[in-house]
């Protein structure tokens, strides 16, 4: 799959601008501060319907306009198609709310439809580092952007699961203030189990693919990380055992919104292998390169077609022999590099866009 032209209005800095791409390297040239990462953004809206930079959507819209246009005409599979999506805010005064509207061949979509049509893509930037010691709300949200991006299923049961567990956390409430009883918890119960089942059945196959990758792969460092996940496994025992808990705080501790993961190294002599603790800046940064190459090969496998690769200022994060790993990896893929100077980044063709 490659995206052959992109059209972007009154999106992030840009008022109106067109660009023709190249069907594997593409070199996004600028200084600081001139959209380089905007255009990665636009990409990444296409493929997800979200920003991989910012939970809220009227940022990207233009300070000077209340709408935005992302325009793509595509290629998946050999098949043409045009790609579009419209942010445009409510016209309520000092509004952050944004609507959006998905549209194929100018013809409008669901979100979930438009998903399954649209592109395929895999971010790497410099914040991916925080994975490794940030929040585990952070880690959850890298493997939801995943999963959600491949199979409809997950972001179903994801969907239905929250829902579910918002409810289930209101009535908790409820039942503390003497509003309703304790009976009513069942509906929601098992609506919770039912699907935090199959988001955690995900999350395992996914984590269990990317640990065989580490060990299948040439580069010695990448085979000694591995990744453990720590599910938070719903049963109704559970729930039964957490009730009283559950009732004093007012929310649901158990379920997929607690799970984690860590990042891990064999060579660390200690039982805790965790790179948070013992790993330096070089070693976590190889780890977030490792899960994003783990990434690209489970898409590729899962969809038969190869996802987009959007590199934003990555190399300044790696050393030449990483560099070069990387360089590897993407000669099969529709590439997009930044870079604020007119790097030798490939020794094939590559077609350089100046922003």
């Amino acid at each position: 799959m490659h995206i052959k032209t992109l059209t972007l209005e009154n999106f992030r800095s840009y008022r109106k601008r067109s660009f023709e791409f190249d069907s594997k390297n593409n070199l996004i040239v600028g200084d600081n501060g001139v959209g380089k990462t905007n255009l990665l953004e636009s990409i990444y809206c296409l493929s997800t319907g979200k920003s991989f930079r910012s939970s809220g959507q009227s940022k990207l819209i233009n300070w000077d306009s209340d709408y935005s246009i992302i325009r793509a005409t595509t290629s998946v599979k050999n098949e043409i198609n045009e790609l579009e999506i419209q942010y445009t805010l409510s016209p309520e005064i000092n509004s952050k709310i944004t609507k959006r509207k998905f549209l194929i061949n100018k013809v409008a979509k669901t979100r979930s439809a438009y998903l399954f049509s649209a592109i395929k893509s895999v971010v790497f930037h410099p914040e991916d580092i925080r994975l490794v010691a940030g929040s585990p709300s952070r880690r959850r949200d890298f493997i939801d952007d995943i999963l959600s991006q491949i199979d409809w299923r997950y972001t179903q049961a994801l969907s239905q699961y929250n829902k579910a567990l918002k409810h289930r956390n209101e009535l908790l409430d409820q039942i503390k203030a003497g509003i309703s009883q304790s009976t009513e918890l069942f509906y929601w119960d098992k609506s919770i189990i039912k699907n935090s089942e199959i988001v955690y059945q995900f999350r395992l196959d996914f984590f269990k693919l990317v640990n065989d990758f580490f060990v299948k792969h040439p580069d010695s460092e990448i085979q000694k990380i591995f990744i453990k996940y720590y599910p938070s496994v719903i049963t109704q025992n559970k729930l039964d055992s957490f009730y009283q808990k559950d009732l004093a705080c007012g929310y649901t501790q158990i379920g997929p919104h607690r799970d984690d993961f860590s990042f891990n190294n064999h060579i660390f002599k200690s039982e805790d292998k965790n790179l948070a603790a013992w790993g330096s800046r070089g070693q976590q940064r190889l780890a977030v390169l490792g899960i994003r190459l783990a990434q690209i090969n489970f898409i590729d496998q899962k969809i038969k077609d190869k996802p987009i690769l959007l590199l934003d200022d990555i190399f300044s994060e790696l050393d030449a022999k990483h560099q070069q790993l990387v360089f590897n990896l993407c000669r099969d893929y529709q590439t997009f590099y930044t870079s604020t100077e007119d790097n030798n980044l490939s020794t094939g063709k590559i077609n350089q866009v100046v922003i």
